[in-house]
């Protein structure tokens, strides 16, 4: 395993970073339609929801200190069924960095530059991430570490600008809050981007102190900019017109207007989402590198990183569109990921109490 040693401020870095990631801008116009003014009232108990979870990884994590989840899987049920649960996580690792390319991709093709072809968007992006992950994880966490404060400044400074935009007649719509019948249509929510934050669990073993404070409060801080995020756009754009839009936060800042020379700052906010995709996708390729090195006991992370590009950026291709993605996503996602986010730490948490039970009880009867 690589010799690197991460600070509790630069995982709160990388677990914030990971929760906004591809969120902002994909959640807001579909959570707005489902939920309506309520939308962001979804995001607090989603948040409350991955902070329990992160929770559970934690205590998993606990009994096998210093232990990613393919080598917790290997130790806890063998070689051939841990080394099966490891190819699952493997997958998940490729499939979820896989999507994520997809979402920056269509992106900047729908909105920047709808003449160049999408995979020549997967390959510029994989390659920068690729020699990310073959420098190792602390260049990742010190690349977090210095440019989150200043994404947080060019989101939220344009964003209050856009204020005076704002109208309480927004969440006064018609209509009667069933909170069972939201909560079940907007499920999406806690799977996207909560339940995918099971992958730090690869990166559990660098953290160098306070491990559960960072992690937690990350994933509580990335949530909150989230909650208030949908919060904003639905008082600024009103829930008719957010919830018919595919990038809602993207013409807010088109519309936004400082002066009468300064406007149309959504370049600024292409390169913000850029930069946070970046990372959250660099992390995501880091842990698939890390498994397949980690199970198949390979040295240098270049010879898995660089052909791993390929097979990203052609599994992005599997949707034809960004709606394709996001009905995908609405239907399946919190089931599929339940498998990877509950199921199987739950399993390898009772495997490994039997086997420290049926151990203790061994020697007991030798004595």
């Amino acid at each position: 395993m690589e010799h690197a040693k991460l600070s509790a401020w630069q995982l709160f870095n990388l677990s914030m970073i990971f929760v906004i990631g591809t969120s902002y801008i994909l959640l807001p116009g579909g959570l707005i339609a489902d939920a309506k003014q309520y939308g962001w009232l979804v995001f607090v108990w989603a948040t409350l929801y991955g902070v329990v979870l992160a929770g559970f990884w934690l205590y998993l994590s606990s009994k096998f200190p210093g232990l990613s989840i393919v080598q917790i899987a290997v130790q806890v049920l063998g070689k051939w069924a841990g080394g099966l649960v490891s190819l699952l996580y493997i997958l998940l690792f490729i499939q979820i960095a896989s999507w994520v390319t997809r979402n920056m991709s269509d992106f900047m093709h729908i909105n920047l530059m709808p003449r160049t072809p999408v995979p020549v968007f997967h390959i510029m992006i994989l390659i920068v991430c690729a020699y990310a992950v073959v420098k190792g994880i602390e260049s990742i966490a010190m690349t977090c570490e210095l440019l989150s404060v200043l994404l947080f400044l060019l989101f939220w400074i344009p964003m209050a600008v856009m204020l005076k935009e704002w109208d309480w007649g927004n969440f006064m719509v018609p209509g009667v809050f069933h909170p069972l019948e939201t909560f079940l249509n907007t499920r999406y929510v806690l799977a996207f981007p909560f339940m995918e934050v099971v992958c730090f669990m690869m990166i559990f073993p660098f953290a160098e102190r306070r491990l559960k404070f960072s992690f937690l409060s990350g994933i509580a801080f990335g949530g909150m900019n989230l909650t208030l995020g949908i919060y904003f756009t639905i008082g600024i754009l009103g829930v008719d017109r957010a919830s018919h839009l595919v990038y809602p936060v993207f013409i807010i800042f088109r519309e936004m207007e400082f002066t009468n020379f300064i406007e149309h700052l959504e370049s600024l906010l292409s390169i913000n989402i850029l930069l946070i995709v970046c990372m959250k996708l660099s992390l995501l390729f880091y842990c698939a590198v890390l498994a397949i090195c980690q199970l198949f006991e390979i040295k240098q992370r270049a010879f898995v990183a660089y052909p791993l590009i390929w097979i990203i950026s052609a599994y992005a291709l599997l949707f034809t569109n960004i709606i394709e993605n996001v009905e995908w996503t609405k239907k399946y996602l919190f089931e599929y990921y339940t498998l990877y986010a509950i199921l199987i730490p739950a399993i390898l948490i009772v495997f490994a109490r039997m086997r420290k039970k049926g151990q203790f009880q061994g020697k007991e009867t030798m004595t």
